[in-house]
């Protein structure tokens, strides 16, 4: 099997070189934050306890995490006082969705420019948030304010 592309979307596992190699590089990743903030897990719920800016990438795979060249963007705007983790995520997911349909055609007929990731940005794993649900309860439905002032009270 040699694909011409692979698009990745919620994939919890590092691609291995070997893989990127196979299609020439041509692994595109769909991440629901404005890199370079955020990379790594939970990108959604660590753009508001860290307070940076939110949106949506597509960006090429390299052996990093969420560090690949950027094909394009979308920055979003959320009032936090009326939205949950729940509700933003689910826009998020449909702003990328829509990003990459709106985009498609210039990616497989390579027409995009990438854009190099300069800064560094902020990084989570999969650790950083369970060890802070063990600290401060919420659910995904709870109010993103409420749950920062929780959050403020205990650390």
């Amino acid at each position: 099997m040699k694909p011409d592309i692979i698009v990745s979307y919620n994939y919890n596992y590092i691609i291995k070189k070997e893989i990127i190699d196979m299609v020439n590089g041509n692994i595109i990743n769909l991440h629901i934050s404005l890199l370079p903030y955020n990379r790594g897990a939970s990108p959604n719920f660590w753009s508001f306890i860290d307070d940076t800016p939110k949106g949506v990438t597509i960006h090429y795979v390299d052996e990093g995490i969420d560090t690949g060249d950027i094909i394009a963007q979308k920055e979003l705007f959320f009032d936090e006082t009326c939205e949950t983790f729940e509700s933003t995520y689910n826009k998020l997911n449909s702003r990328i969705k829509e990003l990459l349909y709106e985009k498609w055609e210039d990616i497989i007929n390579k027409k995009i420019v990438p854009i190099v990731q300069k800064e560094r940005g902020s990084y989570h794993s999969i650790n950083d948030l369970k060890e802070l649900k063990e600290r401060v309860k919420f659910n995904w439905n709870d109010n993103i304010s409420f749950v920062k002032r929780k959050i403020k009270e205990v650390i």
